[in-house]
């Protein structure tokens, strides 16, 4: 009995399993299997972690007692590293798949898009360095100038010359 080819529409899947390319059944599982527990975070710590840290948190790893989460950078990395215990009791008490979680691992796993923009950025770093030598102070970072002047310098000098900075 041969299989039918799928149609045009089918999931990229069906056409790579048709193929006979498509990943291992125990991979696809795991697969399966991570992309739902991922969800179910997302869902459970929407309220907890930045959007810029969920839009990059991807779980890699699942044992009753340690989960493996893999994110873009340092920072969030850090982040979730700080506040784990905090994540950890959100998670152990609101969801039967984590009830028994007694640790969270975090890793940095650099995108394929992250890789492309790094290597076009460091093509263009010279010249970007001197496009952006003149560029102007965010909202932000004025503000906190500003507040650093007003309240934490007490040289006129410098007091002068940060809201200077500000302004120009």
């Amino acid at each position: 009995m041969s299989k039918k080819q799928p149609n045009r529409l089918a999931q990229l899947i069906d056409h790579q399993a048709f193929a006979g390319s498509a990943l291992p059944q125990t991979l696809a599982t795991n697969m399966r299997l991570y992309i739902e527990v991922t969800n179910e975070i997302k869902e459970l710590l929407i309220d907890c972690l930045p959007e810029e840290i969920l839009d990059t948190c991807w779980v890699v790893g699942l044992t009753s007692e340690q989960l493996v989460l893999s994110v873009s950078s340092m920072t969030a990395a850090n982040h979730i590293r700080y506040l784990q215990s905090a994540y950890l009791q959100v998670l152990t008490e609101q969801s039967i798949t984590f009830k028994q979680l007694k640790q969270i691992r975090v890793i940095v796993a650099k995108t394929s898009a992250d890789r492309k923009l790094s290597q076009s950025s460091s093509a263009t770093s010279s010249k970007s360095y001197k496009a952006n030598e003149n560029q102007t102070l965010s909202q932000n970072t004025k503000r906190t100038i500003s507040q650093a002047a007003e309240h934490v310098t007490t040289d006129k000098n410098l007091k002068n010359a940060l809201l200077r900075l500000i302004n120009d």
